[in-house]
């Protein structure tokens, strides 16, 4: 018998992710929400991938194949091959709890003004080991989009696979701009979902976000795009900012410029202990270049001093080498934005 609940479109993009696929598609298979579709997108993978989607044929899972790597336009396609009132792109190497898209949906069912929901995230690795993260706010909650906007501009809270969106708004929107890299997609989508919408936020930790050599963030540090495409990001939302008028959003600017100005510093860190010493340097030029003060930060003397004498040293967890020691140790737990309402999700899932 047909579910008379709106159907829910989990979109699973792949490439090469054979080994955590399978356990990626029981996770949307196992979801208490029962009236969902799952189409995985197949990004001409050269493992056995394919195989390992074909043993969920039979329960429903639709396969589709690029005959070619088309990268982030992946996300596109999938908007398009889905159908569902509600989605969420869930990467093969993810891992959803099963009663993400029941909470999420029940929120946006009572709260038509609401255009996406994040819940929040655990990290695990290529091992499966967990890392525990605290909740990136304090309490769940809705909030107006506006309140929501400079948040993005200065943080990641979540990835895609936390996210549950109306397709409505996703739509409104264009949907993901794919002229941005795989790390920046989905922080530049929830920016631009907030300028049509509201916001809820479900403080548990329903997603797990994997971890591994192999991960595109990663990969991303190693070809400098990453930072770059994190600039034309904050420079794409100081238009939508000054268009929209939206002065939260151009008070925010110069903080996300010392903010990535940071963060290049880690990853050069990353780079020298990779040993890759011409990268380190781009990083460490291009932080001076956003944020000219960054030549005071005792970060910055580290690393120019690592560079200059080009020789291996005894690394510790504070010189944020890998990305678990980068995320784990920052301490969240913050306050809402302004304007929010507190959520009891009790009341929507019985």
């Amino acid at each position: 018998m047909k579910s008379n609940r709106p159907l829910v479109s989990i979109m699973i993009p792949n490439r090469n992710h054979s080994a955590f696929l399978g356990d990626c598609i029981e996770s949307a298979l196992a979801q208490t929400y029962r009236n969902t579709e799952i189409v995985v997108l197949d990004n001409c993978s050269k493992d056995d991938s394919v195989s390992v989607v074909s043993k969920y044929l039979d329960r429903g899972v639709r396969l589709c194949k690029n005959p070619l790597n088309v990268g982030n336009v992946s996300y596109k396609f999938l908007a398009m091959l889905s159908e569902g009132d509600y989605m969420i792109l869930l990467c093969a190497d993810d891992l959803i709890d099963p009663c993400l898209i029941e909470k999420a949906v029940s929120v946006m069912e009572k709260h038509p003004g609401v255009g996406y929901v994040h819940c929040d995230r655990n990290y695990i690795d290529g091992n499966g080991k967990v890392t525990e993260l605290d909740p990136f706010f304090n309490r769940s909650f809705m909030a107006p989009g506006e309140s929501v906007l400079p948040i993005y501009m200065l943080t990641d809270i979540a990835q895609a696979s936390q996210c549950v969106m109306r397709r409505k708004t996703f739509e409104k929107v264009l949907g993901y701009d794919t002229e941005f890299d795989h790390a920046n997609a989905d922080k530049e989508l929830w920016f631009r979902l907030s300028l049509v919408s509201d916001y809820a936020y479900i403080r548990e930790r329903l997603a797990l976000i994997r971890l591994h050599e192999a991960r595109e963030t990663t990969l991303g540090f190693r070809s400098f795009f990453h930072p770059l495409a994190i600039y034309l990001t904050l420079d794409n939302q100081a238009g939508w900012g000054e268009m929209e008028g939206r002065q939260n959003v151009l008070e925010r600017l110069p903080a996300a410029h010392r903010k990535l100005a940071s963060e290049c510093l880690r990853i050069g860190f990353f780079c020298m202990k990779e040993s890759r010493r011409a990268l380190a340097g781009k990083y460490m030029l291009f932080s001076e270049i956003i944020n000219e003060d960054v030549v005071h930060d005792e970060q910055y003397k580290r690393l120019r001093d690592l560079y200059e004498r080009s020789a291996k040293v005894d690394w510790d967890e504070k010189d944020g080498a890998s990305e678990p020691d980068m995320f784990s140790r920052h301490m969240r737990n913050y306050d809402p934005p302004e304007g929010f309402e507190g959520l009891d999700i009790n009341d929507y899932v019985a």
